[in-house]
């Protein structure tokens, strides 16, 4: 092979082995994306037990508690109907974790179906009151995943409660 073959050969590999760590560097590996999101909502699930919508003091409990997983404009619009945002309604069941079913991806972040796993002080460890079914987009922000959407199902007659 002749020494200018070679040479373009190596260039070519460098070429490569450079865009393909630029593209690790910018969109992350897939895997690690994926599992990123969901904690997100893994953690966001943790905090809904801390926001009792009936309380007059419910919007700012909601920055305080939710302003880390969620866009502002989801925030905000929850703050100026507490009742339509996700946490806790009543003393007992209240909101105990979220548990990711399925994700999917969806443009440049994931859509979760997802279920909120309700408590009361009466079940042993694993067992559950019931549970809301949630769709949630998560969405990459200035590096960080944020909740962009999230949406409660309705049980149905013919939905299993657990």
């Amino acid at each position: 092979m002749e020494k200018n073959s070679k040479t373009a050969v190596w260039a070519a590999v460098g070429i490569f082995a450079v865009v393909a760590l630029a593209a690790v560097v910018i969109f992350g590996i897939p895997g690690q994306r994926e599992a990123a999101a969901r904690a997100v909502v893994k953690d966001f699930g943790g905090e809904l037990q801390k926001v009792s919508l009936l309380d007059p003091s419910a919007s700012s409990t909601m920055a305080v508690q939710y302003s880390p997983y969620v866009v502002p404009e989801l925030l905000a619009a929850w703050q100026k109907d507490p009742e339509s945002a996700p946490g806790r309604l009543t003393s007992s069941p209240w909101p105990d974790r979220i548990e990711v079913v399925q994700t999917t991806p969806q443009g440049a972040g994931y859509v979760m179906q997802a279920a909120v796993l309700l408590k009361t002080s009466a079940e042993a460890e694993g067992e559950n009151a019931g549970i809301v079914p949630v769709i949630i987009q998560v969405v990459q922000r200035e590096g960080k995943w944020l909740i962009a959407a999230y949406q409660e199902q309705k049980l149905t007659a013919d939905t299993p409660a657990d």
